[in-house]
Order: structure tokens, then C-alpha cells, then sequence
């Protein structure tokens, strides 16, 4: 009898579950439509929806490794972020909060937390940098702006050691292939790619995180160092167009960026600086904005003394340039030769004070 229940619990209530059930509560909305959201096809779509009852909802989707989901509200009105796997989950959210979420039912959910625990501990400390930074900046106390800005680098490299750790501990887990898109895909080479992939377990490499890797692997390969920059022309905030190659002969920032992007108006300053100083000698920049909206770019432009050449879609994060570049976080840099061609990418701050000193002279 006992070998029977063992075979019976083995072909019935131990099989692996094929897809998951979320059952959920979200405090503040009594009623209404609730969202569960997957990436395909390079977008966020809806996997399932669900009225919501007395608070109360389920939605059901199916997964065959762990992958990042959210729950939403609406489009822009996320409530609950997470990674699923198949079986069941459970999600206490908050219609006012997405930070209070607490999600059970995913190891990959508990390793993901972990990670995100210290990115928000992080971003609170940047936050307050960027404070101090425009604090400074607004009084004229340029020691306090450079202190600001050599404390957001020692951070932002404090998150880079913290992300390599946690990969190297997980290397079994598909929350590490998405967390080295998400930190390390813009700023490592293609062949740095490889490697990190070639380093995750086999078991992981049928994810859609890794297969988004090597999406920006093939895309950086034809903008790596060395390689000759996709020329374009793009809308100006004039209403007139402007064309990369007519920059040949100069050397060349490409500056992909943003209104709404701190990080990216936190360094203006720093490229206002070099511009002017090196303008005279060969030095030009091309401003790329991934702004939606003509209002907030042309305004950022003025506040920020952006007097180079500045150029638009206006398509967000769907322009069709910043993907032609492989670009997947602002602020991006490509540093352009004299003949069109990369020789660095992403110099910010110290670092492209450094390398234009170098190509210019001081």
C-alpha cells in the first residue's frame, strides 16, 4: 500500500506544476481590473487579467524557467514586481505603494528581493547625491559639485562589485542573466557577454534573459571599439534635420540621453565644460535624446546650456537609433574619431576629461 501511495503521490499531487496561479489581495482598490504582465517580443504585454473583488484577485500564466512579471493597475501603474515560476504564488500589494509588496510562493522571487533590497538602499544614497550635487550646483560651489559627482561613481562602482557577486553566487538562477542585462549590459564589451553567459549554468541559457544578452551582443559588436559609427539623420528642436557624417573631420561624442534622466543632468555640466574647452581644437557632441515629449527636451536643453547639436525621434526607449546602437541605459557615450570610427564608449566625468586631454592636448 505504501509503494502504491508513493507511486500514486508521484504521478498525481508531486507532478511539477506547468503553469501558476497567483492569488492576490491589493489594499486600497475594492474593485476594478488588475493586469499581469510578460515581456515578449522586446515589449511588456498582458499575459492574463482579472476583475478585482473585494480586494481580492487570480491570475494564472505559465513560465518554463523563472521570469520577472508585474502586476499592474494600468500601463503606468505598477503594483507589484516579481519574478514567477510555475506552481503557487501569493501577493499582498498595495494600490499606493509598489515598495511594500511582499510576494511568496518563488525561491527566484526570494534571490530576486535580495538583490533588490541593496539596489534600493543604493538609490537612496544616489538620490541624495544628486541632492547635494544640485544644491551645490546652485550656489556656484563647484568642490561640492565634484565631490558629489566622485561619491555617485565610487556608488554606482559599489553596485557594479555588488551585481558580479551576486552572479557569481547564483550562477544556477535566471535572476542572474536578467540582472546582468540590466547592470552590465551597456557598459561591458560583446565578448565580455560571452563570457558571462558561457559562465552561467546550461540550465540557464534557455532564458529569455539570455537570449536578450545576446541580442545586445550582436547589437554591440557593430558599435565596439574600433568599429565605424552607423551614420543617421535625425529631427532637430528646430524643425530641421542633422546628419552624423557631416562631423567628420572632428572628434566626435555621441551623447545619448535624456530630460528625465538624473544621471544623464548630472554630467551635462561636465560635458559643458569640455565642450568648451575643447570646441575650438576639433571636439564636437551630438546630443541623442530618448525624451517622448518636445517640451521637457527643448526646456532641458536651454536649462542645461546644451549648445551642440541635439537631435530627436522622440520615441523613448523605441527609437530606432538608440537600438541600432545597442543602447539600453542612459547616460551613453560613443567617442567618435577624426574618420567616423569608436574608439571608446561610455567615458563620463574624470574619464573623458582624461581621454580628450589626451587626443587635444590641455
Amino acid at each position: 500500500m505504501l509503494f502504491l501511495g508513493l507511486i500514486t503521490c508521484s504521478i498525481v499531487s508531486c507532478a511539477k506544476p506547468d503553469k501558476f496561479v497567483i492569488k492576490g489581495e491589493i489594499k486600497g482598490k475594492e474593485s476594478g481590473k488588475i493586469l499581469l504582465m510578460k515581456f515578449a517580443d522586446g515589449k511588456w504585454v498582458a499575459e492574463d487579467s482579472a476583475s478585482i473583488s473585494k480586494g481580492k484577485f487570480q491570475l494564472t500564466g505559465k513560465t518554463d524557467l523563472p521570469e520577472l512579471r508585474f502586476v499592474a493597475l494600468g500601463p503606468q501603474e505598477m503594483v507589484a514586481q516579481f519574478f514567477a515560476e510555475n506552481g503557487s504564488i501569493t501577493i499582498q500589494a498595495y494600490a499606493d505603494s509598489l515598495t511594500k509588496t511582499v510576494v511568496t510562493g518563488s525561491s527566484s522571487n526570494e534571490e530576486f528581493k535580495i538583490y533588490q533590497s541593496e539596489l534600493m538602499n543604493l538609490s537612496k544614497e544616489a538620490q541624495g547625491m544628486q541632492q547635494r550635487y544640485a544644491t551645490a550646483q546652485q550656489s556656484g560651489d563647484q568642490d561640492g559639485m565634484k565631490k558629489a559627482q566622485i561619491d555617485y561613481e565610487a556608488m554606482v562602482q559599489n553596485l557594479n562589485v555588488y551585481a558580479k557577486n551576486f552572479i557569481r553566487e547564483h550562477k544556477k538562477s535566471t535572476v542572474s542573466p536578467l540582472i546582468a542585462m540590466m547592470q552590465f549590459g551597456q557598459t561591458i564589451s560583446a565578448a565580455d557577454i560571452d563570457t558571462l553567459i558561457a559562465f552561467l549554468d546550461p540550465a540557464v541559457h534557455p532564458s529569455i534573459y539570455v537570449g536578450e544578452l545576446k541580442k545586445i551582443a550582436d547589437k554591440m559588436r557593430t558599435t565596439d571599439v574600433g568599429s565605424l559609427a552607423p551614420d543617421f539623420t535625425l529631427p532637430t528642436p528646430d524643425g530641421g534635420t542633422f546628419t552624423l557624417s557631416s562631423t567628420k573631420g572632428k572628434y566626435v561624442m555621441i551623447d545619448f540621453w535624456a530630460a528625465w534622466c538624473q544621471p544623464c543632468r548630472q554630467e551635462n555640466p561636465n560635458v559643458v565644460a569640455l565642450y568648451g574647452k575643447y570646441k575650438d581644437k576639433g571636439f564636437d557632441v551630438v546630443g541623442v535624446s530618448l525624451d517622448r515629449e518636445k517640451e521637457a527636451w527643448v526646456k532641458a536643453i536651454a536649462d542645461d546650456k546644451l549648445v551642440w547639436h541635439q537631435v530627436s525621434e522622440l520615441k523613448f526607449w523605441q527609437s530606432e537609433i538608440a537600438q541600432k546602437y545597442g543602447v539600453t541605459a542612459i547616460p551613453c557615450t560613443f567617442l567618435l574619431n577624426k574618420e567616423g570610427k569608436i574608439i571608446a564608449k561610455n567615458l563620463r566625468g574624470e574619464e573623458l576629461a582624461n581621454k580628450l586631454a589626451e587626443l587635444m592636448g590641455k
